[in-house]
């Protein structure tokens, strides 16, 4: 004898289907949860975002101007039909 306990069959089979199981339901976990997957692409963006800043802060300025002249120009017209449409 060894000393060491032999596993029965049936037991070592249901343990590596355990263990592909709950390897299954890990991937599926990380696949369907789409919150932390948001989170985590939201991180990687200010990541991003602040690398660019500090590499080209003149580019970033300009973009952020863009950005800011853009969304301005959205909502003044926006604005500008709902006006319209009361008038």
């Amino acid at each position: 004898m060894s000393g060491t306990p032999q596993v029965p069959e049936g037991v070592r089979v249901a343990q590596q289907a355990r263990a592909e199981l709950y390897d299954t339901l890990g991937q599926l976990r990380e696949r369907l949860d789409y919150a932390q997957r948001i989170d985590d692409r939201l991180a990687r963006t200010r990541q991003q975002i602040v690398a660019a800043r500090h590499e080209r802060p003149m580019a970033f300025a300009v973009g952020v101007i863009g950005v800011a002249v853009t969304a301005g120009l959205v909502v003044w017209g926006a604005a500008r039909r709902v006006v319209r449409a009361f008038e």
